[in-house]
């Protein structure tokens, strides 16, 4: 087994060499390991170095926002083969280890790579560090409190960000030497999950429930409480209940236990000064994602702390900014017909229940976060090079005269055209003439928002729509009516309210309004086990046809050519890397591999 090991270790540093980057370079000034876990500072930087492997789902050499890889957005490109965006879309998870997110590989680096490579090296930094605290001399109570709880809520979330994608696995719980038998046998996720929430409680006992100053940005109790109700929501949905040995559908019998444990999150938070950001106007409702004053929102519970402002030259200029907007050979994003449609009337209705609603006016008397969210036809963003109001021009010239073509439809040139672009984390001030990116646009991984969505779901599994939780004052239903009024959405129309089933497909539906583009909607359709259906794998847009004449225009529902979804139930869970498969007896691949 010698060498088998070797080669595991070489594949992907899994589990003994992926953290000694740091500790190589502390050598290299003339400092010993042991050296590092002697003094607090050293030691609290081993640590640090965990929070690299945070991965930044705004970072600019991934060529295409993480959001393409659902139904609610599209690269614009079919031709970039080096965008992780085409190889989840046409199912290809194991073609290549250095791709993001489904490969395994260093790939540019310890932080840059792989979501499997990342968890995996952080692991080891982590349990390191758990071992060392637990002995050393030299740390105080609270200098150990604060070692430890960070590293036991770091073990528990990079476990979640594996087991989301990968399903059951051993739980790692401390540092493996090279000479030990690596060839571990599977825990159930449902096993993984409980370790989770113990890591989470014992963090919870010994983090502060927020921070300031220099330790701004590491991990809390807050977010602790956030990870174990969110893990334990996975939990209990359809995909993960089945491959846990019960039925396709939710488990019923956890779910009191899930929507007990999102209203602690919610009322721990709110106790500590999180809180709902307004969203009354489309600037109050995008400070909740980039601001040039605050570094996060007041409802980012655990995120990504980058170096100062986003900048115009990397991550706005390649993944957000089209190419009407000044810019060429960047990827950008655009939005889908499928996300437009979620959005419902201002009366409260979904569009094909509300009769006012009108396909050939289609953007008047929506939900306010369609304009939020979706730069359309007609909309507003910003100026013009000339200084004048830039008003999206998405039309194609009824005669055929391209010249006579909106200025984003042929501003796009040839590439796969849905009629929208996304506008979430798109600042009016981004294009190719202001050049301004003087923004902080830190990835929120937890955000408050997402507490109240997690606990409606769960209260209307276990006691319907109006049902009390105990210890909350919240109903599923009140939970929702919070998140929509801070828009200026009305209550969720009564049409709705009647059973958990039918109330089930509007929580669903918020979830995928709120939260569509912070790669929510990814894990959304694979936990509720709707990715495989073809209302996710049809990707739609608009084609906008204008009289130039007359100015009449018409909309059209249209399918985006090439951009249809491969995913089938293999796809549930990704790929482990077949090499690593091949060299271990006892660890078996995800079934269809």
């Amino acid at each position: 087994m010698k060498q088998i090991k070797f080669i595991l270790i070489s594949l992907s540093s899994i589990l003994i060499f992926s953290c000694e980057a740091y500790l190589d370079k502390v050598e290299d000034s003339g400092i010993t390991k042991d050296e590092v876990f002697s003094n607090y500072t050293t030691f609290l930087g081993h640590l640090d170095y965990a929070y690299k492997g945070l991965f930044d789902y705004h970072l600019s050499s991934q060529n295409t926002a993480i959001s393409t890889v659902s139904d609610q957005f599209q690269c614009p490109s079919t031709t970039a083969w080096q965008d992780y965006a085409q190889y989840v879309n046409t199912g290809l998870y194991d073609n290549k280890a250095g791709a993001f997110e489904v490969g395994w590989s260093s790939g540019n680096g310890y932080g840059q790579a792989a979501t499997f490579y990342n968890a995996m090296a952080a692991l080891r930094v982590v349990n390191r560090c758990i071992e060392e605290a637990e002995v050393s001399p030299i740390l105080t109570a609270g200098q150990q409190k604060e070692i430890t709880g960070q590293s036991y809520f770091l073990r528990a979330y990079y476990h979640f960000e594996l087991i989301k994608r990968y399903g059951g696995m051993p739980w790692i719980d401390r540092v493996f030497e090279a000479d030990e038998d690596l060839d571990l046998p599977k825990e159930s996720y449902e096993f993984i999950t409980q370790k989770i929430v113990e890591d989470c409680e014992r963090a919870i006992e010994l983090l502060p429930a927020s921070r300031s100053g220099f330790t701004f940005g590491r991990a809390t109790a807050t977010a602790a409480y956030m990870l174990k109700s969110t893990a334990l929501l996975y939990d209990m949905s359809p995909t993960m209940n089945a491959v846990n040995g019960y039925s396709l559908s939710y488990n019923q019998t956890k779910a009191l236990e899930v929507a007990k444990a999102a209203a602690e999150t919610i009322a721990f938070a709110e106790k500590n000064g999180f809180s709902l950001h307004n969203g009354s106007t489309i600037d109050d409702y995008s400070n909740i994602f980039y601001s040039r004053e605050d570094i996060v929102s007041t409802e980012s519970i655990f995120f990504r702390l980058s170096k100062g402002f986003v900048g115009w030259g990397g991550t706005l200029k390649q993944l957000y900014v089209p190419r009407s907007f000044g810019v060429n050979s960047n990827r950008y994003t655009l939005a889908t017909q499928n996300l437009v449609d979620m959005f419902e009337t201002t009366n409260g209705l979904a569009i094909e229940d509300d009769p006012s609603y009108d396909p050939q006016n289609p953007y008047k008397n929506r939900d306010p976060r369609l304009t939020y969210s979706v730069l359309y036809h007609g909309a507003e963003h910003g100026l013009d090079e000339k200084g004048k109001k830039r008003i999206i021009d998405f039309s194609i010239d009824k005669g055929g005269n391209r010249n006579a073509n909106g200025i984003d439809y042929n501003g796009a040139g040839e590439d796969l055209k849905s009629g929208y672009y996304m506008r979430k984390f798109l600042p009016k001030t981004a294009n190719n003439w202001a050049q301004d990116g003087d923004y902080f646009m830190n990835w929120t991984y937890m955000r408050l928002t997402q507490a109240y969505l997690d606990f409606a779901e769960a209260a209307n599994e276990a006691v319907g729509p109006t049902g009390q939780v105990e210890g909350s004052d919240l109903t599923a239903l009140e939970a929702i009516n919070i998140v929509r009024a801070r828009v200026g959405m009305p209550e969720v129309n009564a049409v709705y309210t009647s059973d958990k089933e039918i109330f089930r497909t509007r929580i669903w539906n918020e979830r995928s309004v709120e939260l569509n583009g912070e790669f929510q909607r990814w894990w959304d359709m694979r936990r509720w086990h709707i990715a495989h259906l073809s209302a996710q794998k049809s990707i739609k847009g608009v084609k906008v046809v204008r009289d130039n004449n007359t100015g009449e225009e018409t909309f059209e529902t249209i399918d985006v050519v090439g951009a249809r979804r491969v995913f089938d139930e293999k796809h549930y869970w990704y790929p482990w890397p077949r090499d690593m498969i091949f060299m271990l007896e006892n660890f078996e691949q995800n079934p269809g591999w």
